[in-house]
């Protein structure tokens, strides 16, 4: 079976290649688990070497973590620590992939200048997120952006 193929618009965005983390957004006056102060939280793979099938979880940042390396690669994520594989919707959920062409490993709106939400191109009503206050160890998956907006944890930015 062929993978769908990314639309030409989609496929022409310019490269973001290197690498960083993906923290959830924080500002001031954000409340998580009760407590004000910012905690940072990244997204990173599942098992230790980001191989193919690994779901995604959010844990403490830490930059030396290469499980928490990622790029944009035209239009898709990919992970650094094993560069064949990219975040794959399946449903409600975000597992590593062999990249490929697939229509289910291109987000909306990667950024590298500003917080963004991760979505799916032309759906706006589902993100990324793990939908509430974030806490150490949590999946992520997709979810409503307006549950996730509530709970101040539906956008994203590079750290």
């Amino acid at each position: 079976m062929q993978p769908t193929k990314i639309p030409k618009k989609v496929e022409k965005r310019r490269k973001l290649n290197s690498h960083f983390n993906m923290k959830i957004f924080w500002k001031p006056g954000y409340r998580w688990q009760g407590r004000s102060g910012e905690k940072k939280w990244c997204m990173v793979c599942k098992t230790s070497r980001c191989l193919k099938g690994s779901g995604i979880k959010i844990d403490k940042c830490d930059r030396d973590d290469s499980r928490q390396h990622f790029y944009f690669d035209d239009g898709r994520i990919r992970s650094r620590r094993n560069t064949s594989v990219c975040l794959e919707r399946r449903g409600r959920s975000i597992v590593l992939d062999n990249c490929d062409r697939s229509i289910n490993q291109v987000w909306d709106t990667l950024r590298k200048d500003q917080p963004f939400q991760l979505k799916i191109p032309g759906n706006s009503a589902k993100c990324a997120s793990q939908h509430h206050h974030p806490k150490q160890g949590e999946k992520v998956y997709m979810t409503s952006c307006k549950r996730s907006v509530r709970a101040d944890s539906d956008k994203w930015i590079t750290y």
